[in-house]
């Protein structure tokens, strides 16, 4: 960043990821409940975990009832900004310790968050969403050598 700022460079590139790490595989898709099922299912399988993106606070428990009715083997948890801070603290603790295998959340992730077993992100209406915030949201997974 200096050596742009300072005018030695224009450009950089990071054209590799970082060692033993996968490039992201991103699908795009309409929703469909059987492929939402077997993503969550196959990730829970392996041990990792997923990132499922609703973001509609006033809906997110109508969002997380759906999916635990999909897939009854998850552990579903709940997270999002309007949550109290404590509340909210101990769902993000809980995900990490891998108590939950799917946390149905806002874009709350978008940034700060690293939790390498998260291998998975389902982004629902990813339609209503930005590039660049798309990108930062995929950026949330494959954070380990495991295939995201």
């Amino acid at each position: 960043l200096n050596m742009a700022m300072s005018g030695m460079r224009d450009l950089s590139i990071i054209a590799t990821p970082p060692a033993r790490r996968l490039a992201v595989k991103t699908f795009v898709r309409e929703y469909d409940n059987l492929v939402v099922r077997e993503a969550i299912l196959r990730e829970v399988l392996r041990g990792g975990q997923v990132y499922y993106l609703y973001n509609d606070v006033e809906n997110i428990q109508k969002a997380a009832d759906r999916l635990a009715e999909l897939v009854p083997e998850a552990r579903i948890a709940i997270g999002h900004g309007q949550m109290r801070e404590r509340e909210l603290e101990r769902v993000m603790n809980d995900f990490h310790h891998q108590r939950f295998n799917v946390l149905v959340c806002t874009t709350i992730i978008e940034t700060g968050i690293d939790i390498p077993t998260a291998n998975t992100i389902i982004i629902e209406r990813a339609d209503h969403f930005g590039l660049a915030q798309l990108h930062q949201l995929r950026g949330r997974v494959g954070r380990s050598h495991h295939q995201a």
